[in-house]
């Protein structure tokens, strides 16, 4: 994960010079972690091994449909830049939830996807950056040595704020680490509003909901005293006419008029699809981008969910939706969404980005917690029937 965020900041920084040198190096602590993984115990194999099968069955799936494409070799090589680095998730998930207690793991997790992301918000005062902007949306607007561009700070800085406050609400911490996590999430706030990134602007709308109705932590008017904070840096970005939240909503009015794209490519794909009603069960090809091109003039959707469904069809994409999305949304709801805010944004920002790549800028956060989510009522059981044979 920390390789994927230095590697963007690397790209950017070197003009593309690194791309290759980063790649390399990311593929081979990927291929000595999945070496390292090997040396597992044989039991801990069978008892993975149900948990598993769903995963495999979906990874063979991607592979199959992406033959369909009009260049398979380079979709099933995009395939497994996905399916190696998710199975190695897989796999590392359930290992730690079945040899470690489930809230050590979880937490382990949100302190990782912390120290990461706070990188990029760390970068931003490092590469030139300034409080008093207040807009860094447009290229032009941002400091051109930056190493991460709007959106990095955006979802970056919603990722760090949100489990700071897990962190902070859940975890003996020292003193210095949240004195850090209290002022720099002040500034991950602020720039998520300065990013001008709509998606995390919409994400922590979601969990503000959740904090809200949900959240146990914190008694109501204390709810209340938070939430001023985001309403002042919110009323104060307003009386600046060129901030990145008055230049995104006259931007949201004008594609209001034209249409929003993704929304726009979905609905040519549809089009596409209706004409031939077997496509909706075998979808175009997994990663597919002349053909997509070739019928939304974009050679791709900008959007996680979209490559999926009309990549392999329905059958495929409500297997993904199942596992990915819903299974994990209950069991957060249900059981964590009273104590973590977290996790909502990694299901959220997906639907607005491609992260189905090992490379991408959430892919490990979004699987890592999807499943961790997903599967800890599994692992619950099989340590409950463990300890029953092993009084």
């Amino acid at each position: 994960m920390a390789l994927v965020i230095v590697g963007y900041a690397l790209a950017v920084l070197t003009g593309g010079a690194s791309v290759g040198f980063m790649r390399l190096l990311k593929y081979a602590v990927l291929l000595l972690s999945i070496l390292y993984l090997f040396r597992t115990k044989r039991i801990i194999l069978t008892l993975l091994a149900g948990y598993l099968q769903s995963l495999f069955i979906l990874s063979a799936a991607f592979t199959v449909f992406a033959l369909l494409s009009t260049s398979p070799v380079a979709s099933v090589a995009r395939v497994l830049t996905y399916i190696v680095p998710f199975l190695y998730v897989a796999f590392s998930v359930g290992y730690l939830l079945l040899c470690y207690p489930t809230l050590s793991v979880l937490h382990a997790f949100i302190g990782a996807i912390n120290w990461v992301y706070f990188i990029p918000i760390a970068s931003f005062f490092l590469t030139g950056g300034k409080l008093t902007d207040t807009n860094i949306y447009f290229n032009s607007t941002e400091n051109e040595e930056s190493a991460f561009v709007s959106n990095h700070y955006g979802w970056s800085g919603t990722l760090f704020l949100l489990t700071g406050t897990d962190l902070l609400r859940n975890v003996p911490l020292p003193w210095w680490r949240k004195t850090l996590i209290l002022v720099f999430g002040v500034i991950a706030a602020y720039l998520v509003l300065i990013s001008g990134n709509r998606t995390s602007w919409l994400s922590l709308i979601l969990v503000a909901l959740v904090f809200i109705f949900q959240y146990k932590r914190l008694a109501f008017y204390q709810k209340v005293l938070v939430s001023l904070l985001p309403l002042g840096l919110i009323i104060y970005l307003v009386q600046d006419p060129q901030s990145a939240i008055n230049t995104r909503v006259e931007k949201t009015r004008t594609q209001q008029a034209k249409g929003e794209s993704r929304f726009n490519r979905a609905q040519l794909m549809a089009q596409y699809f209706n004409q031939s009603p077997d496509l909706w069960l075998t979808g175009i090809g997994m990663f597919n981008k002349d053909k997509i091109e070739s019928i939304t003039r974009w050679p791709g959707y900008h959007n996680s969910y979209l490559e999926v469904l009309f990549g392999s069809g329905l059958a495929v994409f409500s297997i993904f939706f199942y596992l990915i999305v819903l299974r994990p949304a209950y069991f957060y709801l249900r059981y964590y969404s009273t104590y973590y805010l977290f996790f909502l944004p990694l299901l959220v920002i997906p639907y607005f980005e491609s992260n189905l790549t090992g490379g991408q800028f959430l892919f490990f956060p979004w699987f890592m917690a999807a499943l961790f989510m997903g599967y800890t009522p599994y692992f619950a059981k099989i340590k409950l029937r463990l300890q029953s044979l092993n009084p």
